[in-house]
């Protein structure tokens, strides 16, 4: 849990404590002699380092001196997990030390990725000025927001700000993927944390979205930036970025990722472990594995269902609250804890009471399977449905089929 709280509260921003750097006397009082550059770091193996990050540097070339401005600062890496997706955390921005920050990342294999921007002396100078009003401490203070306001939309809008709202102006168009299908590309490599991350959120993830608010994360921001012409260039003929090269490229491996056809893949076979069960039930072993299945299932879904709840009712993010999700991950499966125990020491009432309460699991889940069929849902249910719906139906079927039947179905199936 908290990988994934960690994974959330520091969206796109990882960093905690660091040393600061100094700004070196006369740094930019030419500003014809800075370099901009906008650092894109890769995504880590840790489940709060799957977004990335991003940050400005600024060299001057004149002083050969150079500092790097990050808005991913927070003291709160150590605080309690959950209270990450309930509430809006304290981040900061700060001057960092380039050399350093760099060799943080290269340890951990991370990629580091720079692209130069072409920008008049003017619009350095502003830039500067801006970025160093950001790091004052009567200004340095943010609440952090995952999609508005994060290390990579700050980076945003101070480029904008600094051009006089040209980039926000050349970002009218429509978005070229939603939030959650960007959230599903970023922790494809964390399936674990992926499944609950797509659970949990709901259709503010999914309504359409501008090219600017398309760049809340470090690499939307990256491509987008690739195909903008430059502002300072009056003929739109000139790229807003004139270099971009690899500092460090990626070490990392990839990790099986958690694709909708994945998961239904994995909620099949756990379906057809069910109808085994529940086919060999009047045997002594059958029983008490089909007993233990529904206690196991009925623990994770049920508590996935009443994180999602407390979520709904309590979290200060608006992607958080509401949720059709909570009748597939239902809070309810927690009442098959105990029946399946029942269920595994032979007790009649248990079994009945069990296959009542998957009836009315099942029928939650058939509603929202039968909602996004019709497209009337607002909002994409893919991976949760494609795990939960096969494993109730085979729950379901398990129960209602007699033992004989049940089995000479499997037969068929492996047949």
């Amino acid at each position: 849990m908290t990988n994934l709280a960690m994974f959330v509260a520091l969206l796109l921003c990882p960093w905690g404590a660091f040393a600061s750097a100094a700004l070196p006397q006369g740094f930019g009082v030419s500003p014809e002699a800075l370099r901009v550059k906008v650092v894109t770091f890769g995504a880590g193996t840790a489940a709060h380092e799957r977004f990335g990050h991003t940050a400005l540097w600024l060299e001057d070339t004149h002083l050969g001196a150079d500092v790097l401005y990050s808005y991913g600062m927070t003291a709160h890496q150590e605080g309690p997990p959950f209270a990450f997706l309930m509430r809006r955390q304290a981040f900061w921005a700060a001057r960092l030390p380039v050399a350093s920050t760099f060799a943080g990342y290269e340890r951990k294999g991370r990629s580091i990725r720079v692209q130069e921007l072409r920008l008049a002396p003017d619009a350095k100078g502003r830039l500067l000025a801006l970025l160093e009003r950001d790091v004052r401490p009567e200004h340095r203070d943010y609440a952090y927001h995952p999609t508005d306001h994060n290390c990579a939309t700050r980076v945003r809008n101070v480029l904008d700000e600094a051009l006089g709202g040209a980039l926000r102006k050349a970002a009218e168009g429509p978005a070229e993927a939603t939030w959650r299908e960007h959230l599903r590309r970023q922790t494809a490599g964390a399936p674990g944390v992926s499944v609950l991350l797509l659970t949990w959120v709901n259709g503010v993830m999914d309504a359409p979205r501008s090219r600017w608010e398309e760049a809340f994360m470090p690499e939307p921001l990256s491509r987008w930036l690739d195909t903008l012409s430059s502002p300072e260039d009056g003929h739109g003929q000139g790229a807003l970025v004139t270099l971009r090269y690899d500092v460090q490229p990626s070490r990392l491996s990839s990790v099986m990722n958690t694709h909708p056809s994945r998961l239904f893949a994995l909620g099949l076979a756990l379906a057809s472990g069910a109808v085994l069960l529940g086919a060999r039930r009047t045997r002594s072993a059958g029983r008490v594995l089909l007993g233990l299945y529904h206690a196991l299932f009925g623990l994770v879904a049920g508590s996935m269902g009443m994180l999602g709840l407390g979520l709904t009712l309590l979290s200060e993010h608006a992607a958080l609250r509401g949720n059709v999700n909570l009748l597939l991950f239902n809070p309810l499966a927690l009442g098959l804890v105990p029946l399946g125990i029942g269920v595994a020491l032979g007790r009649q009432w248990a079994e009945r009471w069990a296959r009542a309460w998957v009836l009315v699991l099942l029928a939650g889940a058939g509603l929202v399977a039968g909602l996004a069929g019709l497209r009337v849902l607002g909002q994409d249910v893919r991976e949760p449905l494609a795990l939960a719906l096969p494993i109730l139906l085979g729950l379901g079927v398990g129960w209602w089929m007699p033992p004989r039947r049940a089995s000479h179905l499997l037969a068929l199936q492996r047949g």
